[in-house]
């Protein structure tokens, strides 16, 4: 229900007619992200697990912008991020496990803009997922990727381009997600799950 409720929202936008080359926009953007993922160092079995480094991803996509005054817009995006996270495996020794998450989103935001600075933020629907693990026999991680996040954010208007930042995560203080260990299912409890993003894109 959820991803046909987000599905219907886009192709509604697009459905919209073009009353000015102003007040109804198509364009693509791209960038970086970073994920910030924390939780309690924890044992399962004899390996312990703590969070590792922040890595970089990348996201993408296509974006719709409503202007409707010359404060407010509503803006609805397609897109595909590939998100990186590490975590450290010690035992005998120590690994560090690299995990990747490829979601297809579509957030919805609200907008206000100040001359060319703008202020967002809205629902975060993730429609699809796939997770990859560089050791899935040590650890494999199910990132809750199925529910609705939130995001928000600023950004910069120049002409046809525009430059974003933006935080994106759960509207909750944590969440429970799964550690499959080997044969070991675990509920972990994970106070950080945010990715930040900057990207830049344009107008056609």
């Amino acid at each position: 229900m959820k991803k046909l409720s987000a599905l219907l929202v886009f192709l509604l936008m697009l459905s919209i007619p073009e009353a000015s080359a102003k007040r109804f926009r198509i364009g693509i953007r791209g960038g970086i992200n970073l994920s910030h993922y924390r939780f309690d160092r924890l044992q399962i079995g004899d390996t312990w697990f703590a969070p590792g480094n922040a890595r970089a991803g990348y996201e993408a996509g296509a974006v719709v912008r409503i202007d409707l005054s010359r404060r407010f817009h509503l803006q609805g995006e397609l897109g595909y991020a590939l998100v990186n996270y590490d975590v450290l495996a010690i035992n005998t020794d120590r690994r560090i496990v690299r995990l990747r998450t490829g979601r297809l989103e579509m957030p919805v935001q609200a907008g206000l803009q100040f001359g060319p600075l703008r202020f967002f933020g809205g629902p975060l629907f993730r429609l699809s997922h796939s997770n990859r693990s560089s050791a899935a026999e040590i650890l494999r991680i199910g990132f809750n990727d199925r529910s609705v996040g939130l995001m928000g954010g600023m950004g910069l208007n120049i002409r046809r381009f525009f430059i974003d930042f933006r935080v994106s995560g759960y509207p909750r203080s944590h969440v429970w997600q799964t550690f499959f260990c080997g044969a070991s299912v675990h509920r972990v409890k994970v106070p950080h799950d945010i990715v930040y993003g900057g990207s830049i894109g344009f107008f056609f």
